[in-house]
């Protein structure tokens, strides 16, 4: 696993896996495919957070407004082709209590179903662990996305707690996981 090194076409490699790269998401990135998934009512679907559809310009304003000190948002690369995929992020890094959000989204169905998700999760977990010597990674999961829950169980999360009804999807109000991994856990696995 290499941190912050450069591929063959030059452009950074924050980290790397046997099929994914994770890179810095970069300004370039924030364009009409970044759009097309945030508005694919697939892909949106179980997003916790943003509206609905979304334009560029709001898409700008967000990759803008990031905090880099407490957040950092890398693209999801599939290796054999350079594409662009999705997102991973550590959000609200709490640096004085040693924990984050973890957030991702696969944006291209095509990868959906393939274990990409839990590379990048595990990629990133080694390194908010062994790196940013963070000592918990939490998420929140929309309760009736199994394959979502299933992908961060096999990483190694456990459901911490539950919130009834709190999500509207479709008219119908849908419980909130709350899912979490302590870097103890996760080198244990």
């Amino acid at each position: 696993m290499g941190y912050g090194k450069r591929s063959k076409k030059e452009k950074i490699v924050f980290l790397e896996g046997s099929n994914l790269i994770l890179r810095p998401l970069e300004e370039k990135d924030i364009n009409r495919r970044y759009l097309k998934w945030i508005n694919d009512e697939e892909v949106a679907k179980f997003m916790i957070t943003g509206t609905f559809p979304t334009t560029l310009k709001e898409l700008e304003d967000y990759y803008k407004g990031l905090n880099k000190q407490n957040n950092i948002m890398l693209a999801i690369v599939f290796k054999k082709n350079q594409k662009h995929i999705g997102n991973i992020k550590l959000g609200n890094i709490n640096w004085v209590h040693r924990f984050a959000d973890l957030g991702i989204m696969i944006g291209e169905r095509k990868y959906w179903g393939k274990g990409y998700g839990q590379e990048a999760i595990r990629l990133l977990l080694h390194y908010a662990f062994s790196r940013l010597n963070l000592n918990k990674i939490i998420l929140g999961v929309y309760a009736n996305h199994k394959s979502a829950v299933k992908a961060y169980q096999k990483v190694g999360f456990k459901i911490e707690g539950r919130i009834e009804k709190i999500f509207n999807l479709d008219g119908v109000y849908i419980d909130k996981i709350f899912m979490g991994i302590t870097s103890r856990k996760f080198f244990a696995k």
